[in-house]
């Protein structure tokens, strides 16, 4: 893309248009923005999906949510697009799963996964999946010949850095222009590149699990439905795989999210106005009982929280 194309922002929803013509419609969006494809869709009659693009020089970000698809990029669109850039996806609900030079990969939130246009490779999403895609300019990344998908940690070090980056890029999309986007996206080229030097160590799958289940009960552990099962619906796995991967660090699905709720209920009393009342409190960290909340609390902390209000 020439540099003097400006900076760009577009949203897309296939729920303008009629349920007859949305494989079409997302076929030819996703093909303006990602070149030559093929498209194998779950559910052709009820297929749903939306996008937000945003665009400058080399570099393209896209978050995006759809029903379930395979996509496919054969010898033959190589050829007809003969476009080498390099994609980086990751998944912030359910599994993404690549395969490219006879390696597959799956990618959980938490994790990242870097694949080339230049050779054939096929990307399979499950139904009400999200993610980011970024395009890449060639040779940004050093992904090898026949290596595969590069799979990336996103959960600590400078991975979390570019994952959080990313985030913010496309939260702030209407706050920035054309340079400052390139710009960010040349530092989060860089920190992957960090990522994905000889020897760096692959990531684990339940430590990806144990972040990503961690981040969604800090986020929403006020919710008095949360449970186990609304956590793995929700992330795209089995409460088997989330209790295996806390299990690992100590803890159980139920423990994390009451640990998160007294957590929060301990900040409130601290800094809510004294007129807010502890049942108020109770109910607002996503408590459903007050005496539960009270036992949990005082065997938490070793207060009740009206002793710690007045604390």
């Amino acid at each position: 893309m020439a540099l003097s194309e400006p900076y760009s922002v577009e949203q897309t929803d296939t729920a303008t248009v009629s349920a007859g013509d949305s494989t079409d419609f997302w076929a030819e969006h996703v093909c303006r923005h990602q070149g030559t494809l093929r498209f194998r869709f779950a559910s052709p009659s009820t297929f749903r999906g939306w996008t937000t693009v945003q665009r400058y020089a080399d570099y393209q970000l896209v978050e995006f949510w759809s029903d379930g698809i395979i996509y496919s990029r054969t010898p033959a669109d190589i050829r007809h697009d003969d476009d080498a850039s390099l994609r980086l996806l990751l998944p912030t609900t359910g599994a993404l799963h690549l395969r490219q030079d006879d390696h597959s990969v799956q990618a959980l939130p938490g994790q990242g996964v870097v694949v080339t246009k230049a050779r054939p490779l096929d990307f399979r999403q499950p139904q009400f999946a999200r993610a980011w895609i970024m395009n890449i300019p060639a040779g940004a990344l050093p992904l090898g010949v026949g290596s595969g998908p590069a799979l990336i940690d996103l959960s600590q070090g400078m991975g979390s850095v570019a994952a959080c980056m990313i985030s913010e890029l496309c939260e702030q999309c209407h706050a920035v222009d054309g340079p400052a986007f390139a710009t960010a996206c040349d530092m989060i080229a860089d920190l992957l590149r960090l990522c994905l030097r000889p020897g760096s160590e692959s990531p684990s799958t339940l430590a990806a699990v144990d972040a990503a289940v961690r981040d969604y009960v800090r986020r929403h552990a006020h919710d008095p439905d949360l449970t186990p099962a609304v956590i793995a619906r929700s992330l795209g796995w089995s409460l088997r795989q989330i209790q295996l991967a806390l299990h690992h660090t100590g803890t159980t699905p139920s423990q994390l999210i009451r640990t998160a709720r007294l957590e929060r209920a301990h900040r409130m009393l601290r800094d809510a106005p004294t007129d807010r009342t502890v049942a108020n409190i109770a109910y607002g960290s996503g408590f459903r009982s007050l005496s539960a909340f009270g036992a949990s609390f005082k065997a938490q902390f070793g207060l009740t929280p009206q002793e710690a209000r007045a604390h």
